[in-house]
């Protein structure tokens, strides 16, 4: 038995292990079979490499006998009066050769295991990014990154260790032992049910501490979860904490979920260390036993001695059956908690995907009665607004209004509950995903850059293109001077989110990506909103030149920012409570013109506190 599978043995039933299942484990009839065979249908697509590692793991877990049967050779053959010494040369060179044979096979079948499970972790983690890439947003968005993470690279890691290991350890550590048994029970059936008494019973003590792990393990689980989650939390919010002088109260918070991990730990430890224990020396001290007891028959004479002495050779390749079985066991029951984990993320519901060309007539835009809820919340309701091609219109209102829940409408990251969603008179679920994204370009407030060039970052616009169209689209972007003085220019790697670039910075490469789409609708989410004084007057004549002869939405904050756009809707509660031109609304005397006089009030202010405070107020807008 492998050092593995005895420290598995011995820890049988520990919450980080090995057993149960999010629906009972073994008590609810979790079989071992069907989830192996899951793992095998995973691998299913280098099936020909997986049927010869299969191969090469049951010939060498035969081979892996041939000591043993060499030594019961020899052992009998020795005691005989007419012993044949050559033959039992022979036969101890072919059991030295058997044993390089079955550490060749074993070793090829192991490395065909893998090979097959390092492809199936890839073919996963690709699968589930496109799931991502499909699934409304409002799924990621009711998850943390670290659940998510730790399901597309913990989980899936840790399933490597059953599809890489399940072939050579099912052939090494059970077909052998099977056969020997076998072997064993034509030797001296006495013998061999002497020596799997104690072994049935340790293996039953197993089986019952399994069970009573079940719960413990769900929880454990669900606490490594959430450590993920508060792992990452802390690291992308280490800025925020230490600005707010929350080190130690951060570090509490962690520290409660660590410490739950810690007690969940010890008081199964403190439940498992005796059944454990005991159900380890019944499981390893088969041979001791054995011997002894053998003895004991050898000398009252109901056992031959020579026969004795090839049971109890052939005996060593028995090994730890039932432990080794027990160790497999506990690999498949975590698989199974980790399957059922990896199905509800591929079980999310995806959007509908159109199939429709995307004829479109123009790029208008109109919403019909839209309505659309975060759960039991309502963010829109009856929303109702004709955009024409060409066109400017302007979203304001106060914070959790549903501004930008209209944009994400229109670009489909999730469907609406209620009404209709038309660009160039189709409904955009009847519309191809990917169509539907080519006629639109976004510049988000949050801009995300990723870890690669900046021409790169760019090239997100439209894959492919060259570095002169990089290079023109972000002089209209008003991105080139800044970029040029970067250590590297357009081939400065950003790093992670884009450190090292201020807010405008970043914003101005947003908006080359956009000008680089040349797509007909454009939709903005406040494009000014991490600009200084100095350089918003250089991304709004970046976002003029972008929106020209273009479908445009802004949804705005700073609103001397769309004092000239086609027209404003002003909403409130997710209602349109107001619209028409800037002019119109002022005069209005309603919501919109109350937002007017104190965004107006804070501008004075700002400018009569003057240069040296100029900053710090644009930033408070």
């Amino acid at each position: 038995m492998t050092a593995d599978e005895s420290d598995t043995a011995g820890g049988a039933g520990h919450p980080d292990g090995q057993t149960g299942g999010r629906k009972g484990g073994q008590a609810d009839g979790v079989q071992l079979l069907p989830v192996a065979l899951r793992l095998l249908a995973l691998m299913r697509r280098r099936r020909g490499l997986l049927w010869l590692s299969v191969l090469c793991g049951t010939l060498a877990a035969i081979l892996s006998l041939s000591p043993y049967l060499a030594i019961a050779y020899v052992l009998v053959n020795a005691v005989s009066a007419s012993a044949d010494w050559s033959a039992i040369l022979l036969a101890g060179l072919a059991g030295m050769a058997g044993v390089l044979a079955e550490k060749l096979l074993f070793g090829l079948s192991t490395y065909l295991s893998h090979r097959v499970a390092f492809a199936t972790q890839r073919d996963l983690r690709y699968e589930l990014a496109g799931k991502l890439a499909r699934v409304p947003l409002g799924f990621t968005d009711s998850r943390s990154k670290g659940e998510i993470r730790n399901t597309m690279v913990d989980e899936i890691e840790v399933l490597e260790d059953g599809m890489a290991h399940l072939v050579p350890e099912v052939s090494a550590a059970v077909i052998a032992p099977l056969i020997t048994l076998a072997v064993m029970l034509l030797i001296d059936w006495q013998l061999a049910v002497l020596m799997i008494l104690p072994m049935a019973v340790g293996m039953w003590m197993m089986g019952r501490m399994m069970k009573d792990a079940e719960e413990p393990t769900r929880d454990y689980l669900e606490i490594q979860s959430r450590m993920a989650t508060t792992s990452a939390e802390m690291a992308d919010g280490i800025a925020t904490v230490r600005a707010f002088n929350q080190d130690e109260q951060a570090s509490h918070r962690a520290g409660r979920i660590f410490a739950q991990m810690r007690d969940l730990s010890n008081e199964w430890l403190e439940r498992a260390i005796i059944p454990g224990t005991a159900a380890q020396v019944l499981l390893t001290s088969h041979l001791m036993l054995l011997g002894s007891a053998g003895l004991i028959m050898t000398a009252a004479g109901w056992v031959d001695l020579g026969v004795f002495a090839a049971f109890l050779a052939v005996a060593y390749g028995f090994g730890d059956l039932f432990a080794a079985i027990q160790g497999i066991s506990h690999r498949l029951f975590r698989q199974h908690e980790l399957l059922e984990r990896l199905d509800m993320l591929r079980d999310v519901p995806e959007l509908s995907r159109g199939t429709k060309a995307p004829a479109l007539a123009d790029a208008s835009i109109t919403f019909e009665e839209v309505g659309f809820a975060y759960g039991a919340r309502e963010v829109l309701s009856s929303v109702s607004f004709h955009l024409p091609e060409g066109r400017c219109l302007a979203l304001v209102g106060p914070s959790g209004s549903g501004k930008t829940t209209v944009a994400r409408l229109i670009g489909r990251f999730q469907d609406a509950d209620k009404g209709t969603i038309r660009i160039g008179g189709q409904d955009v679920r009847e519309l191809d995903p990917e169509e539907l994204h080519r006629h639109l370009a976004y510049v988000f407030q949050d801009v995300f850059l990723f870890d690669g060039t900046v021409a790169d970052n760019i090239r997100l616009g439209r894959a492919g293109a060259s570095m002169e169209e990089v290079e023109a689209a972000a002089r209209a972007a008003r991105a080139h001077e800044f970029i040029e003085s970067l250590p590297e220019g357009y081939e400065t790697r950003l790093g992670e989110r884009g450190l090292g670039l201020s807010g405008g910075e970043r914003q101005r490469i947003s908006i080359a990506r956009a000008i680089l789409k040349d797509a007909p609708v454009l939709l903005l989410d406040e494009a000014t909103a991490f600009a200084d004084p100095e350089n918003e007057a250089l991304i709004q004549d970046a976002v003029a030149g972008l929106a020209r002869g273009r479908t445009v939405i802004v949804i705005a904050h700073r609103l001397h920012t769309i004092a000239n756009v086609d027209e404003i809707l002003v909403l409130d509660e997710g209602r349109i409570v107001e619209r028409g031109s800037h002019a119109d609304l002022v005069a209005a005397g309603g919501l919109f013109a109350s937002m007017w006089d104190a965004y107006e009030s804070v501008r004075s202010f700002r400018h009569a506190a003057g240069p040296a405070d100029h900053k710090q107020t644009e930033a408070a807008q």
